[in-house]
């Protein structure tokens, strides 16, 4: 089935869930088993262009369709604090279903467009944030990879293998996949998903300075841009409705560190916010979503209370601990066709996890 065919099935199949009236069942049933949807964004950008500003396809949304999706939430949903999962005893069978928006990584366009469309709507949200990165010129290692590719200065020279021969296939594969071919972000989001399954964060990093190098460029490569909040950006969200959990320090995937190393990242991301802001943090997100039940554990014993996982774990009776499934959202969400379709949008959050509260 061709890509265009795909999108027509799936606006067929959107406008058939709305019409016959089974997205207003299961938003009725979502309610009465008190359901919640937890949505996931990343970066808020006014006009990204092909570029979408050195990001991963799935990680943008822009300002006027984020907008739109607000007030799509707001006609069917209970936007509510993430806090409000916790304990709530106060719900009534037959209200509406409950939606919590989240932020992951602590970007800066997250202040400066995000913050200001949500006071809009008066909905809160919570953003978890990745601490080494707040109030630096550092740039994570996907943003430098799709600028090393765009740059279109790194195709003549890694023509001769013996350059990435230390790498494995998939990954030299990938690059040179890429090689020749590279007009917008999207070009290089395959490579991207390649090099998290297949590589460690030494490797990753390894690569980049190999073709930064071979480019002429050194690292790092945004000298002087910002592209996370500062402290007095967070203190400000923190301030208008939003609450601040933590993502880690480093970025790194979880399920790759000793018990040692996840420790440290829960427990200096933790004591990091807590000083800068003089309040608790009892949220984490993990990133890329990965963890296994050693990882929750941990989560529970550095003093959070719902963590964010990629799939559901059987067991965490006793631990305290709520997890919490996501639907990632971006501008391809809610998008039939080549515009924004409400009908695409609710089948979007007919498929999404749902979570309840503990």
């Amino acid at each position: 089935m061709t890509a265009t065919a795909r999108r027509l099935a799936k606006r067929v199949l959107a406008h058939g869930l709305v019409r016959t009236g089974w997205w207003d069942v299961a938003l009725g049933s979502w309610a009465r088993r008190d359901a919640t949807v937890v949505l996931t964004y990343h970066r808020v950008l006014e006009t990204p262009g092909p570029a979408l500003d050195y990001s991963q396809p799935g990680m943008v949304v822009t300002a006027a369709t984020f907008e739109r999706q607000l007030s799509f939430l707001e006609r069917h949903f209970d936007v509510v604090p993430l806090g409000a999962l916790l304990g709530d005893t106060s719900r009534r069978p037959g209200g509406r279903p409950r939606c919590v928006i989240t932020f992951d990584d602590g970007w800066r366009d997250n202040h400066d467009l995000a913050l200001p469309i949500l006071k809009k709507h008066g909905l809160p949200a919570t953003i978890y944030l990745t601490t080494d990165f707040i109030g630096t010129d550092r740039a994570f290692w996907h943003t430098e990879l799709i600028y090393l590719f765009l740059s279109m200065r790194i195709a003549r020279f890694l023509r001769d293998d013996r350059v990435l021969a230390d790498y494995p296939e998939t990954v030299r594969s990938g690059v040179r996949q890429c090689l020749g071919s590279v007009v917008d972000a999207v070009a290089v989001d395959g490579l991207i998903e390649t090099l998290k399954a297949a590589c460690d964060e030494d490797v990753i990093q390894r690569l980049l300075t190999t073709l930064a190098a071979v480019a002429g460029l050194q690292r790092p490569l945004f000298r002087g841009r910002r592209f996370f909040l500062d402290w007095d950006q967070v203190r400000h969200m923190a301030a208008h409705g939003f609450e601040i959990g933590s993502h880690g320090c480093s970025h790194r995937i979880m399920t790759r560190l000793t018990v040692e190393g996840a420790r440290e990242e829960l427990t200096r991301s933790r004591a990091e916010i807590e000083q800068r802001l003089g309040r608790g943090v009892v949220h984490f997100a993990f990133p890329n979503e990965n963890a296994n039940r050693t990882l929750i554990d941990l989560v529970a014993r550095a003093g959070y209370r719902t963590a964010c996982v990629g799939h559901a774990e059987d067991d965490v009776a006793g631990s305290g601990l709520l997890t919490l499934r996501r639907a990632g959202m971006h501008e391809g969400v809610g998008i039939g066709g080549s515009s924004h379709d409400d009908a695409v949008l609710s089948l979007s959050l007919f498929r999404a996890p749902k979570s309840r509260p503990a």
